[in-house]
């Protein structure tokens, strides 16, 4: 907690308002770091990472949002969701955020990374989510079943696949009806 709110807080002098997102670290990302799983996953960017981890690992997820909740006290603060795919995890951290106490400097959004988010983000929208940003890499990777990180299809991986443009173009207007803000970050952005 407090090595996460140092960094947040050195960070957000450069800011009037900061989104932070809660981890997003894929198993092979850290499979060398002590403590790491033994067994590989055979597809980690399917695998254990985003909301899906932190809510099996709550200490971990209290720990960020306590570091961003003390960072809020002096700046606004976004706390952004990451692999959301259905409102159940938007609640469940909301939860969590009621345990520790929210302030009025806090937001809460959500990216939209899956076609799943995509497909929600009305429900998502009404579960009271402040802001979303696009993850553009990942979206595009499910939406056009691409492995981003594979050579021998990286001359098919294209951001602007008129599927990708048309689930930006869905979500923005679905956002914009319920006065949410957004925003992109990838490749594409």
């Amino acid at each position: 907690e407090r090595v996460i709110y140092e960094g947040i807080s050195k960070i957000s002098e450069y800011f009037e308002e900061m989104w932070i997102r809660t981890s997003d670290i894929r198993s092979d990302e850290y499979k060398n770091l002590e403590g790491a799983p033994k067994e590989a996953e055979m597809n980690p960017m399917l695998g254990m990472h985003g909301i899906r981890a932190s809510l099996k690992h709550p200490d971990i997820l209290k720990a960020e949002l306590k570091a961003i909740k003390k960072a809020a006290e002096s700046k606004k603060m976004g706390i952004l969701l990451p692999q959301v795919i259905n409102i159940e995890e938007v609640k469940k951290v909301k939860e969590v955020l009621s345990e520790i106490g929210l302030n009025e400097n806090m937001k809460i959004g959500v990216m939209v990374e899956t076609p799943a988010a995509v497909q929600m983000i009305d429900d998502l929208c009404r579960e009271g989510i402040d802001f979303i940003s696009f993850g553009t890499n990942d979206l595009t990777q499910f939406t056009l079943a691409i492995d981003r990180n594979n050579e021998d299809v990286q001359d098919i991986y294209d951001e602007t696949h008129p599927a990708v443009l048309r689930s930006l173009a869905r979500v923005i207007r679905v956002c914009k009806k319920f006065g949410v803000k957004t925003s992109i970050c990838g490749q594409a952005g």
